[in-house]
């Protein structure tokens, strides 16, 4: 049995915002992909398949465009 899929239109504005925190698509697409200790050596993108995980990369992205550490 597969997991649910969450409407594409829940990811899209995530990717968006990726893409406006680093400035282009290509370095986006890289953070989305990179694991990061930060999300347990999980990469962003492994938690876009819920609503928690949406949030959670969501609120990174607002921390790093607002220069918060930790």
């Amino acid at each position: 049995m597969t997991a649910p899929q969450l409407p594409i239109a829940r990811i899209v504005p995530v990717v968006a915002h990726a893409v406006a925190v680093f400035g282009d698509e290509h370095k986006a697409s890289h953070w989305l992909s990179t694991p990061l200790p930060l999300l347990e050596n999980r990469a962003p993108s492994d938690l876009l398949n819920s609503d928690e995980g949406i949030q959670r990369v969501d609120e990174l992205l607002t921390r790093i465009e607002h220069n918060i550490f930790s």
